[in-house]
């Protein structure tokens, strides 16, 4: 599969899962097109004896998104000027699937409860519609323990979506 193949064939699916993890459609937009230059990059370097290329490309994608909290972290905590964030535009950017504002806000307050490791598996899950195999190949996770680490997070989210 050429690059054009492979971007046409993953892209909603990288960038359901990038906008997942990081609410700010801005800088999951500046995540996803880091995320597709390293895919364009390292294209030649794919193996497939590794693992298939869906494996590879959401490893990336997961990479990246750490890389970003990393550096984001690092500037708004230790940088001298973290007021930058105080000018820039507070317009709420809605995900298009999600009609209901309110919806969208109650189901953010459930995920912004569980610890990274389960966000994380949950955005590989409903967000990318990976498997448990697929996630596990990619978090290095058992199945098993994907699977146990879902349920219980969706328990978590059942019952505060409850309260709300």
């Amino acid at each position: 599969m050429n690059f054009e193949q492979v971007y046409n064939a993953y892209f909603k699916r990288i960038y359901a899962y990038i906008r997942a993890r990081i609410t700010s459609e801005a800088q999951a937009d500046d995540v996803a097109c880091d995320v597709w230059q390293k895919v364009f990059e390292k294209q030649s370097s794919f193996d497939e004896s590794k693992g298939n290329i869906e494996q590879w490309l959401f490893t990336i994608a997961r990479n990246q998104i750490n890389s970003h909290f990393r550096l984001y972290y690092i500037k708004n905590i230790f940088s001298m000027t973290d007021k930058e964030e105080m000018f820039s535009s507070k317009e709420k950017q809605p995900l298009d699937k999600l009609d209901d504002e309110e919806e969208l806000k109650q189901l953010n307050t459930a995920l912004a409860t569980l610890d990274k490791k389960e966000r994380d598996l949950i955005s590989l899950k409903f967000f990318s519609s990976l498997n448990n195999r697929e996630i596990a190949k990619i978090t290095s996770l058992s199945e098993s323990n994907v699977g146990t680490i879902i349920n219980r997070a969706v328990n978590k989210i059942r019952i505060i979506l409850e309260d709300l």
